[in-house]
C-alpha cells in the first residue's frame, strides 16, 4: 500500500517572515503598530491571508484591517479526516499583560493564552482534537476564528497552516497544497529500476 512520505498541507499566508524576512522562532525588529508587510495578493485575499503580515492584527486603530475578528478559512476538505494539525507562525502574544484572545476551530473553543513577550516570533503546532476532526468531516471546512475583544495586545501572523496528519508527521515546508501525495522511497526505487531495464533493453537492440 502506497502512502505519502509526509502530510499534505494548506497554507494561508506565504511564510515570508511577516513580509520582512524574519527567521522562524526569532526576534523581529521594532514594528510600528500599524505595520503592513502584506503582498497585493494578501491584501486582496478573503480566506484569512489578508490578516497575515500586519501588526497588530485586527486591532482597531492600530491595524490595516478593520474589526476585531480574524478568520482563517480552510475549505473543500471533504469528510475523510482521521488526524490533523494546525500550525501558526505568530508574533508577540502576551496574554498575561494584555489579555488573551478567544479562539475557536469550527466553533470549538481552544486555549490560546500565550505569553511569548515582545519581540518574539513562535511557530506553534497543535494536533486537532477528535471533536474538531468530527466537525471537519461534517462541514467539509475548518474556520479558525480569533477574536481579540478581550485583548489589547499588539500581535501578528505570518501564516496559518492546516495539515491532514499529526504534527509529528508533518513537514510544514512541503508544497502547500492539500492532497499532494509523494511516492515512498520504495516506489521511487522501482521507477528507477524500470527505467534502467528499459535502457538495457534498448542498448541490446
Amino acid at each position: 500500500m502506497i502512502s505519502p512520505t509526509w502530510a499534505a498541507v494548506i497554507m494561508i499566508g506565504d511564510n515570508d517572515g511577516y513580509g520582512a524576512g524574519i527567521a522562524d522562532n526569532a526576534n523581529h525588529p521594532p514594528f510600528a503598530p500599524i505595520y503592513d508587510g502584506r503582498t497585493p495578493d494578501e491584501v486582496a485575499a478573503t480566506n484569512g491571508a489578508q490578516y497575515t503580515d500586519s501588526y497588530s492584527t485586527a486591532h482597531p486603530g492600530y491595524s490595516p484591517q478593520t474589526g476585531t475578528t480574524t478568520t482563517f478559512s480552510f475549505t473543500g476538505l471533504g469528510n475523510g479526516w482521521t488526524s490533523g494539525s494546525m500550525w501558526f507562525d505568530m508574533a508577540d502574544f502576551q496574554a498575561s499583560t494584555f489579555g488573551a484572545v478567544t479562539t475557536t476551530y469550527n466553533g470549538i473553543a481552544q486555549n490560546w493564552s500565550f505569553n511569548d513577550g515582545y519581540p518574539s516570533t513562535v511557530v506553534r503546532y497543535f494536533d486537532l482534537a477528535p471533536d474538531v476532526l468530527t466537525s471537519i468531516n461534517s462541514l467539509g471546512y475548518l474556520d479558525v476564528v480569533i477574536e481579540r475583544n478581550g485583548s489589547a495586545d499588539f500581535y501578528g501572523f505570518d501564516y496559518a497552516l492546516l495539515s491532514d496528519n499529526y504534527a509529528a508527521d508533518t513537514d510544514p515546508y512541503n508544497d502547500p497544497t492539500i492532497g499532494v501525495n509523494v511516492p515512498e522511497p520504495a516506489t521511487i526505487s522501482m521507477l528507477f529500476l524500470g527505467l534502467a531495464l528499459l535502457l538495457i533493453k534498448r542498448s541490446k537492440a
